[in-house]
This record gives C-alpha cells, structure tokens and sequence, in this order.
C-alpha cells in the first residue's frame, strides 16, 4: 500500500502557495484585489471580474484542487466518509433558507445581520431549527454567522438573492405553503413568479434542492434493483410520464427549470473566454441546422458571429409556436433576421428524418445540451437520422459536458483531439478533484431524472460510431468540462 508521503503533502501545499502567490502577483499589478468570502456577490464589479481571468482562473482551479486533496488526505477517513454520507443535509437547509427568504431579509437588514429569532418571526419558521440551519451553512461557507445566533450574507448566499423585496417574496411563500397538500405525493406547489426578473440562480437552487434531491434519494433502488423502467424522479414523484410530461401538467416546475437553465449558463463565466469553433470559416450560405433550439438563443449568438451564414432552428411544434416564435418576433435584432432569411424557425423531431429541403444540403447539424437528455439507444436514433440526411462533408457540433476520467485518458482513446483543455500537475487528480465536481453531480442530476447521463470521451466516441460519426477535434476552456465535439462522418 503506497503511503502519503511528506513530499505528496508538501507538494500539495506548494501548488496552493504558487497559485495563490501567482494570483496574489496579479492583484498587484491590478490594483484589483480577489472577493473575500465575507464580500457580498456582485457580478459586475472589478472584483468579481478579476476572478474570472483565465490566469486567475488557472491558478485558482490549481489551488482549489490542491486544498480539497491535502484536507482529505489530512483529515482522519473516518470524518471523511462521515462528511460525505451526510452531505445530504445540506440541499435540506439550503432549501428551507431559500424558500423562507433568508437571503432577502439579511440584505435588508445589512451588514451588521440579524439574529435567527427575528428571520424566524419574518418568515414564519421555528427559531431554533433556523438557528441550526443557517449555522449548518455557514459552515459551509453559506452564509456568517456574526456573533452567536446572528447570520448575515457572504458572496455565496448572496447568489440566491432574488432581488426582490423580502415582502414580495415572502407573499409568494405563502402562495407557495396554500394547497400544498393536495398537490400528490412529493409534488410541491411552485409558484413560477418568484423567479421572474432574476438571475435564476434562486430557480436552479430550489430545483436542485427539490425535485433533484427527492430523485436522488431513488436512485440506489433504480440501481441496485437492476429496473429502469421508471426513473427516479418518476419514483420519487409517483408520476407515470416523463419528466417533460410533468412540466408540462404542472407550469411553475417548468418556469422554474427554464429560469435554472439561464443560472446555469451565469454560473460559469468562464465561458466568455471560450474560442472553439470558428464558424467565420465556414463558406458562405453554409447551412447550419440547430436541432432541439428552444427559444433559439444559441442560433442567434451564431448568426450574430457569422451573419453569412444560414440557419434553421428545429425543435417540437408545441416549442416552436409557444417560445421559439413568440421570442424571435418580440425581438427587433431577430426578427430581422427572420424577415432577412438569415435564419428560419420550423417545426421537427430530431427522432425523424430530415425533411427534403435539409437533406444532403447541411454544412453543419448543431445540437446544444441534447444528448444528454437521452440514453445511448435514443442518441444513436437521432444522430442516425443525421447521418442519413448528411452529405460526405457534413459535420455534426455536440455541446456537451465531457466527463474527465479520475485516471489518465489513455492515448487509444485520443486525448490529443481535446483543445484548450486543463491539465493537473502530479500528485492532484488529473481530473482536478473536487475543484471540477459539478459535472459530475450534474451527470447524476440527468441519471435521476431521465435514466440519462453526461458522457466521457469514451462514450461519446462508442456512441457516435454507432450511428457512422467520427471525432474531429474537441475544444475547451480554462475551468469548464463544457465542450464542442466536432464529427464528420467515419
């Protein structure tokens, strides 16, 4: 058995001292210093800007990967397994602070806090079990707690701000507590305005801390029973449809999940410093077909870099007429572009085939954030599809997340395709650890709810091959698994 030697501790501590002397260096040079923790969030400041530079963010993912594996190394196994067996208390107070409206009533009471019995009055909540949860957090690095029951917000609780006025937010609560009981088991009663004119980051944490969490508690029967025939979030809700189907029956889920999908893009800003691909160098009149688009707003961002191109949002009929028009023709800089023919809006299910007017005529088929919703059988059908409609020079853009391995990738399975891509020094794990955790607590997000998965370059490549598709290239940036996988046909 190899031991943790003193030069694996002292080679953990020398990255955290590098990276933070390497950002520390910048600072300086700056003039700009990095947020404290006790700073409230603001992504418009100087400082929450500096964070996001890609040196910073070299150094920080460094940094943050060398903590977390010299505090496990460090810290008796025992707590440590401990801690992680009952990590699950956290989404439950994370919840309750959100839904009680902490975070507001801490703005509005500023900076000296306010203490948990005066939060509890405000929001109707018991006093004591306020107390434990907002300290349960703070511990965490949610939240202060100031001097002995008085809490008062950080950078990270200060993310869930709604914005709102406490009394706004709190009427929704109750709104929220009113037939709560007949709304069938485990079905919460969400009330979709709350999350209206916000960052959506209050949406993704109570979707995460909800419907997720409930899920999540089914999935080791799913799993150890060998049966999925319903997934976990079908258990967990006692609902017979998907989880679409859901949505669809009960609308403030599904104004929440469209909210938490904004926050999802907010949350990692380090995407402003994504190259990838160049579409400027596909030739003119090239046709691009995004399929599943939603309201469009990845097509429009392309159109925007490439105007010389031509593109065709796709998805279901329902979201074409209900969302991708209405946002399309409420939007000058986009309707023009319709009225233009630069881009079109039309009604198809990537699961059939390509109508006539696409097929063989497809410079590239984009697809954002589709093949994980689906498991492996399903994604073959519909890159089938694709491979039937395509010519020899058609390629395929996946964007993904693309799961590192907690090993070395082996060169058979080609590393060398990935662009832009991080790599950890010896003795940290060459995935970063826990400094790149969220893709996969997020892969178990689609495990839960749709029997779907975030794929690792293995799967991706298994899966594409068995539809005729081929890895060119993939492309990254600093501090995201967030990637555009390009195909052509094998």
């Amino acid at each position: 058995m190899a031991a943790a030697t003193m030069s694996d501790l002292k080679a953990l501590a020398a990255i955290i001292t590098e990276n933070v002397d390497a950002i520390e260096r910048l600072s300086q040079q700056t003039g700009i210093n990095h947020p404290s923790i006790n700073d409230l969030y603001d992504p418009e400041s100087k400082a929450e800007q500096f964070t996001i530079r890609q040196e910073v963010l070299s150094s920080a993912m460094l940094a943050t990967s060398a903590a977390s594996q010299l505090v496990a190394t460090l810290k008796l196994p025992g707590l440590s397994l401990l801690d992680r067996a009952n990590a699950f208390h956290i989404p439950s107070a994370l919840r309750i602070a959100s839904e009680a409206c902490v975070v507001e009533i801490l703005r509005e009471a500023g900076p000296k806090g306010m203490h948990a019995k005066d939060i509890a009055l405000k929001s109707n909540t018991d006093p004591i079990i306020m107390s434990r949860t907002l300290r349960l957090l703070a511990t965490h690095y949610v939240f202060r707690e100031l001097e002995p029951n008085v809490f008062a917000n950080n950078r990270i609780s200060s993310m869930m701000d709604t914005d709102k006025s406490s009394e706004d937010v709190l009427a929704i609560s109750r709104k929220t507590l009113e037939n709560s009981a007949n709304m069938g088991y485990g079905v919460s009663n969400v009330q979709g305005e709350k999350y209206l004119n916000t960052s959506g980051v209050p949406a993704l944490v109570e979707q995460c801390t909800d419907e997720v969490f409930k899920s999540s508690a089914f999935l080791p029967s799913v799993v150890l029973s060998n049966d999925f025939s319903k997934t976990s979030f079908q258990k967990a809700l006692q609902f017979n449809g998907t989880m679409w189907e859901f949505f669809e029956k009960n609308p403030g889920y599904l104004q929440r999940i469209q909210m938490a999908m904004v926050a999802w893009t907010k949350l990692q800003p380090q995407q402003k410093l994504f190259k990838g691909f160049d579409w400027s160098k596909l030739p003119r009149d090239s046709l691009v077909v995004d399929l599943g688009g939603g309201n469009g707003s990845e097509a429009f961002e392309i159109a925007k870099k490439a105007p010389h191109l031509k593109i065709i949002v796709q998805d279901r009929e329902q979201t074409i007429q209900q969302v991708t028009v209405p946002t399309w023709e409420g939007n000058s800089e986009q309707a023009a572009m319709l009225k233009s023919g630069q881009v079109k809006l039309e009604a198809q299910d990537f699961f059939e085939s390509q109508p006539s007017h696409i097929a063989q005529k497809v410079s590239m088929f984009f697809l954002r954030f589709i093949t994980h919703d689906w498991k492996f059988d399903q994604c073959v059908k519909i890159l089938t599809q694709l491979h039937a409609a395509a010519s020899p020079q058609t390629k395929v853009m996946l964007v993904d997340q693309l799961v590192p391995y907690a090993c070395p990738t082996p060169a058979s399975l080609g590393r060398g395709i990935i662009k832009g891509a991080s790599t950890a020094p010896p003795p940290l794990l060459t995935n970063f650890g826990e400094a790149n955790s969220d893709v996969y607590t997020t892969d178990y997000t689609m495990a839960v709810l749709l029997n779907a998965q975030e794929r690792t370059l293995g799967e991706f490549e298994e899966m594409l091959a068995a539809a005729g598709w081929k890895i060119e290239i993939v492309y990254q940036t600093v501090g995201s698994c967030l990637s555009q996988i390009v195909c052509s046909k094998a």
